[in-house]
């Protein structure tokens, strides 16, 4: 009777090899991962106490590796803007030269001028729409609304488009009072001062980003970003900067109005010399610009450096304490495929063994 209580059957037999064969296969995989990655494959349990060392050096990795893909991203978006305020300064002073030839008279006939100044304001409207994934980059913080509206396109808000507005306020001038009226209703418009028509004024109908004061008369804050965990950076150029706005003013007045019917020639040439100057301080703004954004992103390329020398380092600690032999794993990693063979081979002999066979 003892001898019967203390056989084993061949169903729990067979029951615990195949339990056996599974811990072999856990083991295995975790061999195998510790010899491809040449980490601890159970680095908590290896550790013991010293686990909470490498759950924080795994979590300032985590921030770490944010703070790398974030800026990445950033450098790009700061580079786009950059290359779009060097093709406004481009467009612009172009327009600026060709100004001096044609109302001298030595190139291209005043209406040709007005012609290009048009296509140019296109290209600034164009260039000012610059985006990426995350929406439009000259918008301030409105990242969904394209910066500056089509110079023919009606504003939704007003009912007014840009290209109207200014003929409106500077159409059918003659005389030198006149002209002296039409530029400074110009500079009310582009500097949103026009309390008497406030719907003409630029970021009325012009500019469709984060306006420069909100309704409470305070500076609305610029599109920000953390690039550390003690630094920001800001995006120091949006579609309502005053160089833009000048800019867009100076080839507005060339292109909105036949020079050639301003009949006095004081006049005409306070016009021109106007548009002139306009253009030329939206150029000398767009550089300044163009350097603030240079200098962001050489902050921001330092940043990078120092995060990417610190991810090489952190790397260095993780590896220290969870850190693994590959050879060692590899030897392990043989031995227990033998087990697991011989295990197979025990499972495959119990399961063909039956009562019958000893009958």
């Amino acid at each position: 009777m003892s001898e019967i209580s203390r056989t084993i059957s061949s169903g729990l037999q067979s029951l615990r090899q195949r339990e056996y064969t599974s811990r072999l296969t856990g083991q295995i995989s975790d061999a195998s991962q510790e010899m491809t990655t040449g980490l601890k494959a159970n680095p908590y349990d290896a550790l013991g106490q010293r686990s909470s060392d490498a759950i924080a050096v795994r979590m300032q990795i985590t921030r770490n590796d944010g703070f790398l893909a974030s800026n990445a991203l950033l450098d790009r978006r700061f580079l786009a803007v950059e290359t779009s305020l060097g093709a406004m300064r481009t467009v612009g002073q172009d327009i600026l030269e060709k100004s001096f030839l044609a109302l001298s008279g030595a190139g291209k006939s005043p209406g040709n001028l007005a012609a290009e100044a048009r296509s140019a304001l296109d290209t600034i409207i164009e260039r000012a729409a610059v985006s990426d994934g995350s929406g439009f980059l000259m918008s301030g913080t409105r990242l969904d609304a394209q910066p500056l509206q089509g110079w023919d396109t009606v504003h939704p808000d007003t009912g007014l488009s840009p290209s109207g507005i200014v003929r409106d306020v500077a159409g059918g001038m003659t005389t030198l009072a006149e002209v002296d009226a039409g530029i400074d209703a110009l500079k009310a418009v582009f500097s949103d001062t026009d309390a008497a028509n406030p719907a003409r004024n630029f970021e009325a109908s012009f500019y469709n980003g984060t306006r420069a004061l909100g309704p409470d008369g305070q500076p609305n804050s610029p599109l920000t970003a953390r690039i550390s965990e003690t630094e920001t950076l800001t995006q120091p150029a949006q579609a309502n900067s005053e160089a833009i706005r000048d800019l867009m003013r100076g080839l507005a007045m060339l292109a909105s109005v036949d020079v050639d019917a301003i009949g006095d020639e004081s006049a005409r040439s306070t016009w021109v010399n106007e548009a002139r100057s306009a253009i030329s301080d939206g150029v000398s703004g767009l550089i300044e610009l163009e350097t603030t954004t240079g200098l962001r992103r050489s902050r921001l390329e330092d940043t990078l450096a120092a995060q990417q020398s610190r991810a090489g380092f952190l790397d260095g600690e993780r590896l220290a304490l969870e850190g693994t032999d590959r050879y060692d794993a590899a030897t392990r990693l043989t031995q227990l495929q033998t087990q697991l063979e011989s295990s197979y081979a025990v499972t495959a002999r119990l399961s063909r063994m039956s009562f019958l066979n000893f009958l």
